[in-house]
């Protein structure tokens, strides 16, 4: 009888009007259960025993149903469940619907979103694709098993909640908030969206920090939607020794160009005065025009040297602002730019803050004569004053000539340049041996090298060898006394540049003579020590007198020897380490090392960076630092970071820097994070001094978008 009940149930469909208005609407409902008892005259049935309901990718289910003709509604009771076509679930002890799945009244019902969010409440009305309103409510967004029992981390309960589809937002009137079953507070009103909403007009995750300079400061932030491709972000921040501080985020959007503002102002205590009016700003604005042009525009400025960096906005010592002009095409690159910087040391003066206006650069490739011939064209103009007193005017051009060739094992090769300058120096600081005036150089350059490929394996081993020999000379005149040396003065030869033509890679530093360079690289696989690559190489100089402007030992007729070495075994272990060491006593002059690895379940990285002696007198010796950082996941979502800085220069050992945080981010639930910083800052430069700061941040995933909008929607719909 059964199995009889359920063959048949289309004939009943068509038998009453269960079905009709749907239909009308090319929505058929079909329709099953274990029983079904008509009633002809009155129109309606009783369904029961796993009575199953579909319609439009919706689904109900129940242990009995009753069907009343007249009024076009449904009745489910018993273990009701309704499945809508998104996914969104309910579960109630009795639900009233009408033929379309349009209009739910409930009681006693459990709704779980696609998202994980749940509402729970003694009795709904529904209204699909308008709004629901729970009576007596519970509302969580944690991801919990709340029908076997399972608590979420938080959750807010209300005399009545208005989810309102059409705004996207959930209101709840009489709220009471809890955490880990736990009430903290309440709230006569609150409003949030809901899983849906990208963005939303309201407040957002408040801050509170306590540092032992600006004391206990709350911060608030703002979110302000202006249009569809705009908006902006207000956070006050309110220092409780130090006054009162405002940032402001502004974004636009347009179909080929973006603008991204952030604004800074207070009235702050500073080393000038006690409540000074600071402002600073960081405008960029990006855009593509013309063909292929891609446009740059950055204004960073700020009115006092030191505010950012003491109320921990922005920790540069340096702004920059800037026009670039960039265009990339085939064989072919443009680069225009004019900048300005501002220095926020004590030490910086308008004579060390370099303004280039402006920088022109375009570089060509094209195949040669012969097939794997290249050639390339460089032009560049640059006009730079303030740079470090330094006033000049600089115009540039180098062609060049490059080939490789297969002979044998062998691959040879050969290049040749000619690089011109003309120089209009302004300015020069007192002492330098710079020449004031007019002048120009040009340097003709060429190179002969070649190198061999080698290749071993055996017993599950592999190995690649290149040694690699090439002599070069450049000619023209010893002018290093006469230029000013700009755009090399950190120069350090190392691996990247000790085959390079020009190996200084600027225009100012151009060095003539012959010399020989020499080197060797390797890669090896092996099953124990897992993959390692390393190289090594010098540079012995073969004529010409090197630069009265070198440091010690740089003047030998060897350079220092380079090095690196990459070890990465099949264990939780890296290391990678690169210098450069004196081909007199093989001192290390300079190196970085990097070691990373993981224990247990422990992420741990460490790097160490020492110049020990720079290449050019004048260039700053003895800098070192170790930075020790380190992650780990404790469980129940948990984890830890820290990482430290120290400043090792000249012998001491100095904690520079601390920044520790512990994390939860509600585990499984995923509903709730709590975050603890803490960070240590020895930096001083006047009124920025050492500093210790704690930092709480509670983030109740939807929560903290109460707009004035809903308040009033709210307020008008509960009346």
């Amino acid at each position: 009888m059964q199995t009889l009940h359920r063959l048949c149930y289309l004939g009943i469909l068509l038998l009453f009007s269960l079905a009709e208005s749907a239909l009308a609407d090319d929505r058929p409902i079909s329709f099953e259960a274990d029983q079904v008892t008509v009633n002809k005259e009155t129109g309606s049935m009783f369904a029961t025993g796993n009575v199953v309901l579909r319609q439009n990718g919706t689904e109900l289910i129940a242990d009995e149903v009753t069907y009343d003709q007249e009024l076009d509604k449904a009745v489910a009771r018993g273990n009701v469940l309704m499945t809508s076509n998104d996914g969104t679930e309910r579960r109630a002890d009795f639900m009233t619907l009408d033929t379309q799945f349009t209009h739910i009244v409930a009681d006693n019902l459990r709704t779980r979103f696609t998202d994980g969010s749940f509402f729970i409440a003694d009795e709904s009305d529904t209204v699909t694709g308008d709004r629901s309103v729970f009576s007596r409510s519970r509302f969580s967004p944690c991801n919990c098993d709340i029908e076997a029992g399972e608590s979420p981390n938080w959750d807010v309960r209300a005399t009545s909640s208005i989810h309102n589809e059409k705004t996207q937002t959930i209101t709840h009137k009489n709220v009471r908030m809890h955490v880990l079953n736990v009430p903290l507070f309440y709230l006569p009103y609150l409003a949030h969206p809901d899983w849906t909403v990208r963005r939303r007009t309201g407040f957002l995750t408040p801050s509170t920090s306590i540092s032992s300079d600006r004391g206990i400061t709350p911060a608030v932030p703002y979110f302000k939607i202006i249009d569809d491709t705009s908006d902006a972000r207000f956070t006050v921040y309110k220092y409780q020794y130090r006054g009162i501080g405002l940032r402001t985020d502004y974004r636009k959007r347009w179909d080929n160009a973006d603008l991204d503002v952030q604004l800074l102002n207070g009235s702050v205590n500073t080393y000038k005065k006690d409540r000074e009016n600071v402002a600073a700003i960081n405008a960029i604005f990006r855009t593509n025009i013309g063909n292929d042009w891609n446009i740059k525009a950055q204004v960073n400025r700020a009115s006092q040297d030191t505010f950012m960096r003491r109320y921990k906005f922005d920790g540069s010592t340096e702004l920059k602002s800037s026009v670039i002009a960039e265009r990339l095409k085939e064989n072919r690159y443009y680069l225009v730019e004019a900048s300005d910087l501002q220095g926020l040391n004590s030490r910086d003066t308008p004579e060390l803050e370099p303004v280039i206006l402006p920088s022109i650069f375009y570089e060509k490739l094209q195949q040669g004569w012969r097939p794997n011939q290249r050639l390339r064209t460089e032009i560049s103009a640059i006009q730079l004053d303030n740079d470090e007193e330094h006033d000049l005017a600089r115009w540039s051009g180098t062609t060049e000539v490059a080939e490789e060739f297969h002979q044998g094992a062998f691959v040879n090769s050969y290049k040749a340049n000619v690089m011109a300058s003309y120089y209009s120096l302004h300015d020069k600081p007192v002492g330098a041996t710079s020449k004031l005036g007019e002048f120009g150089q040009i340097n003709p350059s060429i190179s002969i090298g070649t190198r061999l490929p080698l290749a071993v394996s055996g017993f599950g081993k592999t190995a690649m060898f290149e040694p690699k020999a090439q002599i070069v000379w450049v000619g023209g005149a010893d002018r290093t006394q006469e230029v000013p040396n700009r755009d090399s003065a950190d120069y350090r030869i190392d691996e990247a540049n000790l085959f390079l033509l020009n190996r200084y890679q600027g225009k100012d530093y151009i060095l003539p003579g012959t010399r020989a360079d020499l080197g060797v690289s390797g890669v090896a696989n092996d099953q124990t020590f897992g993959k390692l690559a390393g190289f090594i190489g010098l540079s012995r100089r073969i004529s010409g007198k090197p630069s009265e402007g070198l440091a010690p030992d740089q003047g030998n007729i060897y350079s220092d020897y380079v090095a690196s070495l990459s070890i990465n075994p099949p264990q939780n272990i890296a290391l990678s380490w690169s210098g450069r060491m004196s081909s007199h006593d093989f001192s290390l002059n300079e190196s970085k090392t990097d070691v990373s690895t993981k224990l247990g379940r422990m992420n741990l990285a460490l790097e160490h960076n020492q110049l020990a002696r720079a290449y050019f007198a004048n260039s700053t010796d003895d800098r070192e630092e170790l930075i020790l950082s380190g992650s780990v996941p404790l469980g129940r979502g948990w984890s830890a970071s820290a990482n430290q800085n120290w400043d090792l220069s000249s012998g001491q050992e100095t904690r520079q820097t601390t920044n520790a945080a512990l994390v939860w981010n509600g585990g499984v639930q995923n509903c709730i994070t709590i975050r603890f910083d803490y960070s240590h800052d020895a930096t001083k430069d006047r009124d920025v001094s050492r500093m210790d700061e704690i930092k709480f941040t509670f983030n109740f995933k939807y929560l903290g978008a109460i707009g004035k909008d809903d308040v009033s929607k709210f307020s008008s719909s509960s009346n």
